[in-house]
């Protein structure tokens, strides 16, 4: 009588090895989607985070807008940069680089400019009378500052809007 040994036959091992190989395959798929969303996930979060900070720091320099008995001390209302000076006599400029992907925040009493923030999308400031509805024309009739920056990152944008009530009294 022939005894059978005991082990797998070579059809046996070559079905295991490609079993094991499609639960591999799988097994990294689902680590490399984690991965992936983990990185968006992280990016979104520095990005939001730098449009806060951007924003917070832009509000608190235009609350500074100098009055004077015409009006507030702003040299330039475009919709894309605000200059302004300051109640300590500081002449501020917020606005994109020459490039157009970064805010930039420049001061006339200390050289050079400073990024607020990249990835920039767009920027946009909008000049408002007292009525917080109708338009400013002058720097007269300025009583509010709304700032809109949009910053991307990927293929996705995030957008903060804020409306700064300027408050310097004569």
């Amino acid at each position: 009588m022939h005894r059978r040994s005991r082990g797998f036959t070579l059809i046996e091992l070559v079905i295991i090895l490609i079993v094991m190989s499609i639960l591999a395959g799988l097994g990294v798929s689902a680590l490399t989607g984690g991965a992936v969303a983990f990185n968006s996930t992280t990016d979104a979060i520095d990005t939001l985070s730098e449009l806060r900070v951007a924003m917070q720091r832009m509000s608190r320099e235009i609350r500074e807008i100098k009055r004077n008995a015409g009006g507030y001390a702003i040299s330039t209302m475009q919709p894309g940069t605000l200059t302004f000076t300051k109640a300590d006599g500081t002449q501020v400029t917020i606005g994109p680089n020459a490039a157009g992907s970064r805010v930039m925040l420049s001061y006339s009493t200390v050289p050079g400019s400073y990024t607020l923030c990249d990835q920039l999308a767009s920027l946009s400031f909008h000049y408002y009378q007292a009525d917080d509805t109708t338009a400013a024309t002058n720097t007269s009739n300025v009583a509010f500052v709304s700032v809109e920056l949009v910053l991307g990152s990927g293929s996705a944008t995030y957008a903060q809007r804020t409306q700064v009530a300027l408050r310097n009294g004569l």
